[in-house]
């Protein structure tokens, strides 16, 4: 069982003082969640007066207020799935209430001014908050901090799920501001530091750090709400992740416990004049016996509001008739509309994006029917592969192969079947169309646990010499979790594409990733990042490890599992999810205004697909009660009806 908490914590009878001079009451459930947003609509965005289905519109001399797209305001804070707003108005400061699938929340920084040191050892500073590119010079030599170097934490940033901190800091006699992972300081808790709960499920609170234990009352788990309020007192790094120490007072006890960094912020303050922040409702218990994340079982349906002509504040339900509306709004075809109502009835959580490509559809076909762009396996039927000049051998019968022994071009049906997303719009395959964000709280290494089943990896440890030379032993699973804290991708994804690319058997795996390839001994890459060009140099596995071996980016040298696990998932975060390939299905067929066409990571046609059932088979059932966002491309020109499967096997 759980006990939920999202209220403001107090801790002793300094924060009650606290609370008592800033005169806060409560106001119903709304719980601190100070950010700045943008309005995301495919119109204009009707603002309520209260976070209700049936509320009336905000009113402004007379008539509704309607906010247009990519309209910027100030998130006051959190009520269920609504969230309450600040913005100016033909000149005017206004608040209201917009439903959450309509807002945008952005990272901003969260201001503070709190003393630190550089901890366990020296750092690189940036000028922006990445983890690799944009050093920061002085005298035209990086500025590198050693450690105990005494810094101020002047804000913290959080960039796809990875935390860093603006710095300011006396160098050369002068004063400098740059960006450094949170993991690297160490803040001065001498007096306690206020922080707020931010995540997107919820925060269990744990016995110690790195550890899963959580901590519980009366045989509850304690678990803390998005805005929770609490006093920080420490931190420590376990496996390279930071968490930290936090206390909670509840029923008159106080309670001490740890917290991912992720999924704390220092008290923020809001980045637009005049902004006022929320406290959050006391503490409640809930004691209905539940998982550790717990969706929201059986969730209101969402309203949508449009200014249309002048004033219409007409509340609907999102009925099957106003769903099918949405997403004509959103600029699906007819063609997608009736497999996404199917979808919408099984899964009413998930919310269906039209990823508007702008590109035609044959024009697309033709581009990823050049030969060797697309492969499969040679086992397939004839009909499965291509017999254009380059990719089959008219006088041997035989088709060309392109990769390892078997690889050879699909043909255009095949082309056609698997870039048709139509054909995918299922409780599975579907997932080829899931945003690859890591959602802390939502995926878990359980989950990550369930994808590496029937792999050498599951429930597996293994052994490596860490940069301070010292023999450590985690789990596959565990350094999937820290490798999707490190780059902002889910940790499914990246279990799942490991699967994909070396796992040869339930008992075996690739070369790649055994440490004993000749000229590569102790290199690793278990993503099997630049093994192409498998008929020239050497064969794919030997240009992945050349890669591995080469640079000091993405941790490399890969010279142990951790660091081609978990630098390999930075290089996909910086590479393809960050850079707008965020789903399984743009990282094949890349059809954003980058690069179109190139800069695609899998050859395998087919890897999509495979992959996205296995994703959904690491969420499990919980996928129906979980809010997922799917990106679905959509072309101009498309046929009338799905592009079919080629005949034969």
């Amino acid at each position: 069982m759980n006990r939920r908490f999202g209220g403001f914590v107090v801790v002793g009878m300094i924060l009650v003082m606290v609370l008592a001079l800033w005169g806060i009451d409560q106001i119903g459930d709304i719980t601190f969640a100070t950010a700045v947003g943008m309005i995301r609509t495919s119109g204009t965005l009707s603002v309520l007066e209260q976070p209700e289905e049936d509320a009336s519109s905000l009113k402004f001399d007379g008539s509704s207020v309607a906010l247009d797209d990519d309209t910027k305001v100030s998130v006051l804070g959190k009520s269920d799935r609504w969230y309450k707003i600040r913005f100016r108005y033909q000149g005017q400061k206004l608040e209201g209430y917009v439903p959450e699938q309509y807002l945008d929340v952005m990272n901003g920084d969260a201001d503070s001014s709190i003393d630190g040191v550089v901890s366990n050892e020296a750092v690189i500073v940036r000028s922006a908050p990445v983890q690799s590119g944009s050093v920061l010079k002085f005298n035209d030599t990086a500025v590198r901090l050693n450690v105990d170097k005494k810094i101020c934490i002047e804000a913290e940033v959080v960039m796809y799920g990875f935390k860093y901190y603006k710095i300011s800091f006396l160098y050369g006699g002068q004063t400098l501001i740059g960006f450094v992972p949170a993991k690297s300081i160490t803040a001065d808790y001498t007096t306690a530091l206020y922080g707020v709960i931010h995540t997107s499920g919820q925060a269990v609170l744990r016995q110690e750090a790195g550890k899963t234990t959580p901590v519980t009352i009366g045989g509850s788990h304690v678990v803390l709400d998005d805005g929770a309020q609490v006093v920080m007192t420490g931190e420590e790094l376990v496996d390279g992740v930071k968490y930290i120490m936090v206390e909670i007072t509840i029923d008159g006890s106080t309670y001490q416990g740890y917290v991912a960094a992720n999924l704390l912020r220092f008290r923020q303050v809001e980045v637009e004049a005049e902004v006022t922040a929320e406290p959050t409702p006391a503490p409640t218990f809930d004691d209905t016996p539940r998982p550790l994340i717990t969706p929201t079982l059986s969730p209101k349906p969402y309203t949508r509001r449009k200014a249309v002509g002048s004033g219409n504040n007409a509340t609907m339900k999102v009925s099957d008739k106003q769903f099918k509306k949405q997403l004509v709004a959103e600029g699906f075809p007819s063609s997608y509309i009736s497999l996404l109502m199917t979808l919408h009835q099984q899964y009413p959580n998930w919310e269906f994006k039209a990823y508007t490509t702008g590109l035609d559809w044959s024009s697309v076909v033709a581009a990823e029917c050049e030969v060797g762009l697309n492969l499969l396996s040679n086992s397939k039927s004839d009909a499965w592969k291509s017999r254009e000049e380059g990719a089959y051998n008219a006088q041997k019968n035989k088709y060309i192969v392109f990769d390892g022994t078997s690889w050879v071009t699909a043909s255009e049906e095949a082309v056609k079947y698997y870039l048709d997303p139509r054909n995918f719009m299922d409780g599975e395959s579907i997932f080829q169309f899931e945003s690859l964000e890591y959602q802390q709280g939502v995926q878990t290494q359980a989950g990550v646990e369930n994808v590496l089943k029937y792999t050498p990896m599951y429930q597996c440890k293994y052994k490596y010499i860490s940069d301070e030379g010292k023999l450590e032993s985690t789990t596959y699973s565990k350094t999937f979790m820290i490798a999707a804290a490190s780059s902002g991708v889910s940790p499914y994804h990246l279990a799942s594409r490991v699967k994909q690319e070396v796992v040869v058997s339930p008992t075996s795996m690739s070369s790649s990733v055994s440490g004993h390839v000749s000229g590569y001994e102790g290199i690793y890459n278990y993503y099997n990042i630049g093994a192409n060009n498998s008929t020239k140099s050497g064969g794919a596995v030997a240009n992945g490890l050349a890669w591995a071996s080469q640079g000091d980016d993405y941790l490399r040298p890969w010279n142990t599992v951790y660091k081609s696990i978990v630098g390999g998932a930075q290089y996909l975060g910086s590479n393809y999810i960050n850079v707008g390939q965020n789903t399984l299905y743009l990282q094949k067929f890349n059809v954003t205004a980058n690069n179109t066409y190139k800069h695609q990571y899998m050859s395998n046609i087919e890897a999509p697909y495979s992959e996205a059932v296995k994703t959904s088979q690491a969420y499990g059932a919980d996928k129906a009660n979980m809010k997922l966002v799917f990106n679905i491309p959509v072309y101009v020109g498309m046929p009338s009806k799905a592009c079919q499967a080629p005949a034969g096997n």
